[in-house]
């Protein structure tokens, strides 16, 4: 959890500097959230194979696409369904890997 954390938060902070460099990324900010969001989720996956992070990265690559088109006026989305969707996947990944890995014998076990 403390990988993603920091990874996130260094995604979102090169969003932000690049939004220095390009000022219309700042009328974006749900949509950079949920892109470092994603991007910490492919990144952990690719590290630590974790079985919550292949169902919430494309949740959360697919929602941060949904809300830039949203902030963007092109679709009108609520943010409030949009996080509570975003919200419940994620609950539902972890309560699989839950389901999944507290099933699997552990190697002090055998």
């Amino acid at each position: 959890m403390c990988f993603w954390g920091v990874t996130a938060l260094l995604i979102y902070g090169a969003g932000l500097v690049l939004g220095a460099v390009w000022p219309a990324i700042r009328t974006l900010p749900s949509t950079l959230i949920l892109f470092a969001m994603g991007g910490a989720c492919v990144i952990n996956y690719a590290r630590n194979r974790t079985l919550h992070c292949v169902i919430t990265a494309p949740v959360f690559l697919l929602a941060a696409v949904v809300m830039a088109l949203s902030e963007a006026r092109i679709w009108h989305v609520s943010d409030a369904l949009l996080w509570g969707f975003v919200l419940v996947a994620v609950a539902i990944a972890f309560l699989i890997e839950w389901r999944t890995v507290g099933s699997r014998p552990h190697a002090a076990d055998a």
